[in-house]
């Protein structure tokens, strides 16, 4: 862009910000200034240095607000721009013609970011410039190319993730002593993790009981299993409860926002996923459907009754299935951002699973090194935005081996809280709540066994509530929600069944 151009859309922003009575984006407009050079051939129109000029109006207007009104910015605006009359009569224009209040707040959104991708763009040039210039005159001096390679894609990596502050992004949050209303802000996200009011809850009560309420806005869970052994049933468990189950949080932030529930599926079919949900659904309000069953029902009844249940409360819900081979840690975040440019506030983003995304731009290293800074890099993007991130991942094979030896439900009792991951001894370093699940059978009979590993929270629970085990409902339904009916978890296997009881069935759902 033009640098000219560039001053005429900051000189717009400071006014519209004044208008507004904001100066939200002072620290877009100084960085900017700060990469306008005044001295590049082209900035004189005769023997005024139009660029010159420009900048130091907009860097006296940011500091003085009093000038930042019509009746003293147009004559300036004449004499500063008196030799360049097309960008004059274009930023008077900008300047003079009046907007409502919500109207003046979408321009500035769109100055906004457009100042932002101008700044992208010259600091991925400057990058881009100093490794032509390396590479042809200091080559000696680069050593090893791949580490240069490596660090020089680290650096560009971050421009390539669209946003709208120029904060850096390495900073997920900051307080400073000397603004109180900061460490205010801080004590009331402190009192909202402890009085439940920025949680939601799940369908299930000693779920609830294990997690102190539920999951919390900015909090990532690693639901923890073997394969097929009920990750995704319990996922999607979760997924449809916090919809069913909850009203959505409104925090200061989200005023005017639709608040989105978003899954993101990297490994089953959405027919598969919408299908267990829909079943889930049914059963849980006591009319299960069988599978064979769906046949008889059509597109448009199946469709109608599972929008109606999952949006009742006030939620949007998005579900994607994505080529994780197509997808990096880019791509997830830029999906986020886009949808927050559509007017979504995203609460919950629950993703099955993170691990199968390529690490291309994690630190390489040893074994599991990229795949732990992949979920770093995930939690700290979710954690500054305040979602809700929950992703199933598998245990290893040394865990596999356990099993064979142990009861079913003795089973995470001896693998909780030891890093026996499939992709990282050490990715509980990068975790806020580790829930273990492990589907088992007992006489004949499916049970799924829970237990809470790390949990970062200041607050103790009780042994007995890190663990429960829960029962299948029947054939081919799931273990459902036991919210305002009488709590359907247990601490022991029953010895015998009541009379009645089937005790063989299969629990043939989504692992």
């Amino acid at each position: 862009m033009e640098v000219r151009v560039v001053l005429g859309k900051v000189l717009a922003l400071i006014y519209r910000c004044r208008i507004l009575e904001s100066d939200d984006h002072d620290d877009l407009i100084k960085t900017v200034l700060q990469t306008v050079r005044t001295d590049a051939p082209g900035n004189n129109f005769g023997s005024v240095n139009i660029v010159a000029r420009l900048k130091e109006f907009c860097l006296e207007l940011v500091e003085n607000k009093d000038l930042v009104v019509k009746e003293v910015l147009i004559p300036r605006l004449q004499l500063t721009l008196e030799s360049d009359a097309k960008l004059l009569a274009s930023v008077r224009e900008s300047v003079e013609t009046d907007h409502s209040e919500a109207s003046t707040k979408r321009i500035v959104s769109s100055l906004v970011k457009v100042l932002h991708n101008y700044y992208r763009e010259h600091q991925a040039v400057l990058l881009i410039n100093k490794a032509q210039y390396d590479m042809t005159f200091n080559r000696a001096k680069v050593g090893n190319f791949t580490d240069y390679l490596r660090n020089m894609l680290g650096q560009l990596e971050p421009l390539a993730t669209m946003s709208t502050t120029l904060k850096d992004p390495a900073v997920v949050s900051e307080v400073d002593f000397d603004l109180p209303d900061e460490v205010t802000k801080v004590f009331e996200e402190v009192r909202d993790l402890n009085n439940n009011t920025a949680v939601y809850k799940f369908g299930w009560q000693a779920m609830n009981r294990m997690t102190q309420g539920g999951v919390r806005l900015g909090e990532t869970v690693y639901v923890a299993a073997l394969p097929h052994r009920y990750k995704t049933g319990t996922t999607c468990s979760m997924f449809v409860d916090i919809a069913v189950q909850n009203v959505p949080i409104i925090r200061e932030k989200d005023a005017g926002k639709k608040i989105l529930l978003l899954r993101i599926s990297f490994e089953d079919n959405l027919t598969y996923n919408l299908q267990f949900m829909y079943q889930y659904l049914k059963a849980a309000e006591g009319t299960p459907v069988k599978p064979d069953e769906l046949s008889n029902l059509t597109a448009s009844e199946m469709s109608t009754y599972i929008r109606a249940q999952m949006t009742r409360n006030g939620f949007h819900i998005k579900m994607m299935r994505v080529d994780p081979n197509q997808w990096t840690y880019s791509h997830l975040c830029n999906e986020i951002i886009s949808l927050e440019a559509q007017g979504y506030a995203i609460h919950i983003c629950m993703v099955d699973y993170l691990l199968l995304l390529p690490t291309t731009g994690c630190v390489q290293g040893p074994a599991g090194t990229d795949k732990r800074d992949l979920l770093r890099r995930t939690r700290n993007f979710m954690s500054a935005r305040g979602i809700g991130f929950i992703t199933p991942g598998q245990l290893n094979t040394e865990a596999k081996r356990l099993m064979r030896t142990l009861p079913g439900h003795m089973f995470l009792e001896e693998i909780a809280e030891k890093g026996m991951y499939a992709d990282s001894s050490q990715l509980d370093q990068e975790i806020d709540l580790e829930i273990y699940v492990h589907l088992f059978t007992h006489k004949r009979r499916k049970y799924l066994s829970v237990r809470r590993g790390k949990h970062r929270l200041a607050t103790v629970i009780s042994e007995e509530d890190k663990a429960f085990i829960l029962p299948f409902a029947g054939l081919n339904i799931p273990i459902l929600p036991d919210i305002g009916k009488p709590d359907s978890s247990m601490q022991t296997l029953p010895k015998s069944f009541g009379s009645g009881e089937t005790n063989d069935f299969s629990a043939d759902l989504l692992g």
